[in-house]
This record gives structure tokens, sequence and C-alpha cells, in this order.
């Protein structure tokens, strides 16, 4: 099996101390290997895919080859030469996803994530009898290090620093507000409060952005009448793909408004829709009382971005909710009312004008409902 060979080394031409080594042979360095591939097979494996990208850590791992044993006397004085092995500790934070505070993130799993080693440590074997020593207190001193606690928070303060406002600004408006909406909106605010036009996914970018320029009612009145047929084509075809469990109750009302339309029917369709519009609003149970539609509905330049196209669906039911009594001695309102439609039907109210507004009033109610899921949020609630 093993040889051993008596080395004489002298200095100065005198003897001195015979030192004996210990020749491992091919056969216990091949055994020695085995042990190291056993210990490698039973090591538990864990997944961290779902937190972090795939490491290889087949090219982290140091190679032992088996001739290196053949010149040491006792496994035990491998330890020196494994730690010059040994991979540095893991720069996780070069390679995790970056997280924002407000993203949905496994809170749980991370505040885990510092107990993963020394759970695997814990579990592991102890080989000090079969490897001369080798004990778990070694195997943790020779684990790479994975601190992602403290990697993270760069990540995260990163994050932080990323304007999510401009990014996401378009995911929360209409599709056919201007790009400038924000230099637009006392145009846009007189608009739905004053006029109480809807502005909300219908009309169209140009019509709408028509109307922002228009500088009198009269002006602005003018222009839905001329684009009347694009605006109905605008509400058909948003209102053919609508579903939503507090809308489909008045959904199939709300397409025979429009077919009503379609045929010429603009006063049918448009006293249709206004019952379709207050059916919605009860549903949602939002205000409809005169005395407290202004401060619920109203759209002003305070309202929070976030709110800015539910607010601005809003801004019209403050004109469409006033109410009139002869007795009042108060003008009969010409613009667009559910109270005076309901109660003094007349011309005025089912004029060209009103008739447009009436149909775009219902639909751009309708889609807000479902762009924002509000029949969602109140079945929940």
């Amino acid at each position: 099996m093993g040889s051993t060979e008596v080395i004489d080394v002298s200095d100065d031409g005198e003897s001195e101390t015979v030192r004996n080594r210990i020749s491992i042979s091919h056969a216990s360095a091949s055994q020695v290997q085995s042990i190291m591939s056993s210990y490698a097979a039973v090591t538990p494996k864990f997944d961290f895919s779902a937190l972090i990208p795939a490491i290889d850590t087949a090219s982290l791992m140091p190679k032992l080859d088996a001739s290196l044993f053949a010149s040491i006397t006792n496994v035990q004085s491998l330890l020196p030469k494994l730690d010059s092995m040994l991979v540095p500790a893991l720069n996780i934070a070069a390679v995790m996803p970056k997280f924002e505070d407000d993203l949905v993130v496994p809170t749980t799993a991370l505040a885990n994530i510092a107990n993963i080693q020394s759970t695997l440590l814990a579990s592991m074997p102890d080989y000090s009898k079969m490897l001369g020593g080798i004990t778990s207190e070694w195997i943790a001193a020779i684990q790479p290090k994975i601190d992602l606690t403290a990697s993270i928070q760069p990540i995260l303060d990163m994050m932080r620093s990323i304007d999510w406002d401009s990014i996401t600004q378009r995911r929360r408006i209409p599709d056919n507000w201007p790009e400038n909406i924000g230099e637009r909106l006392p145009a846009l605010i007189a608009l739905v409060n004053d006029d109480g036009i809807p502005a909300a996914w219908v009309p169209r970018s140009e019509v709408l952005d028509l109307l922002l320029s228009a500088t009198t009612r009269d002006e602005r009145s003018e222009i839905l009448i001329r684009h009347r047929e694009d605006i109905l084509d605008d509400c058909a075809d948003w209102l053919d793909s609508l579903t939503d469990p507090v809308l489909d109750p008045v959904l199939p009302t709300a397409r025979e408004v429009i077919e009503a339309c379609r045929n010429s029917y603009w006063k049918v369709g448009a006293i249709s829709a206004v019952q379709v519009v207050h059916s919605i609003v009860e549903s949602l149970h939002w205000v409809s009382d005169r005395q407290r539609v202004t401060k619920h509905h109203v759209l002003t330049m305070d309202t929070p971005y976030t709110r800015l196209l539910e607010q601005a669906t809003r801004a019209p039911l403050v004109l469409f909710y006033d109410d009139w009594n002869p007795l009042s001695g108060k003008p009969r309102p010409a613009h667009l009312t559910r109270h005076v439609i309901s109660h003094r039907l007349g011309e005025d109210q089912v004029s060209d004008r009103n008739c447009v507004i009436a149909v775009m009033l219902m639909a751009s109610l309708l889609i807000t409902v479902y762009q924002l899921d509000l029949g969602q949020r109140e079945i929940a609630a």
C-alpha cells in the first residue's frame, strides 16, 4: 500500500534530524475525495430562484486535486491550503432585482433570509471523526456569507430616487387627454364644472382639444353638435367592450341608447341616458342631493393627481343634479339636469347640445367605473 521514505537532510555537511514524510497513496487520496463528494451530496439544497437570479454554484466551489493530498501528512494540514482557495463573500447587491417600498415585496421571506444560512449550517452532519478535525464550525467558516439584509437597502434607496410619478402618469389619466394636461387643467376644470361637459375618455382627443381651446359656451355647444357623430362612435366603441357586476344591469340599455341616437332618436336616447347615469350613481352610493354635490363632485386645482380621473368624471354631476322649482323665481336651467328632465321636461332640456352631453356623460361614467374597478370596490365595501 503506502511507502515510507527516510530522507537525510544535511546542512554544512552535518547531519540533522531525519524527518519522515508519509506519502498518501492514490487509493487513500481517492478515498478522501469520495468522502468530500459525499459531503457535497448530502448538503441540503435550497432554491432561491424566486428571490434572486440563478447563481452558478459550480463555478464558485473550490476545485480539489487528489494529488494535492500526496504531500500532506495529516488531513488537518489541509485547512490552511483550503483557506487560500475559498471564494470571497458573494456580492448579492450586484445580482439582486430592484424593489420599491410600495411594490408587492415578500416581506416575510425577506425577514427570514438572515436565518437561512444558520439553518443550513445547523443541519449539516459532523464530519470531524471522518476527516480528522473538520468540524461544523470549520464548515461555517468556509461557507460564503450572503448578507441580503445589508445588500437590499441600497437597492431600495435607489428605487426611491426614481420619479415613479412621471413614469406612471399616463396610466392614471384617460387616453384622450393631452400630454400637457397639467398646463390645461384650468380649461378642463371650467369645461367639466361650469359647462357640465364630460371629458374623461370621451370625446376623442381632437374634439376635446377643440373644446378646451374654445372661449365661450356657445362655441363649445357648436363643437359638440358638429362632432356628435364622432362622439357617438367613441361612446359606442367603449361600451361594446365593457363588463362589470355593477354595470351589467344597465349596459343593455346603454347600448340601446347608442342605437337610438344612430337612428336619429337623440331625444329618446338622451332621456334614457339620464336614467342610466342616475342608476349608476345610486349603485355607487355617490351623493346626488343638490346640497352636497358640489362638495363631493367638483374638480379643483387642489385635487390629488391620483384622484384626477375619478373627480373629472364626477364633476359634470354638479350641474346634472341641479334642481329647479317654478315657484323659486329662479330662471329655468338650460343645462342638462336630471330633476328637470324627470319632473319638468321641455324642449330646452333635450336640445341638441344637451342630448350629446347626456350620452357622453353616460359613457364617461360607465368607462371610469370599469377602468377604476369602482363597482368591485363598492361590492367589497
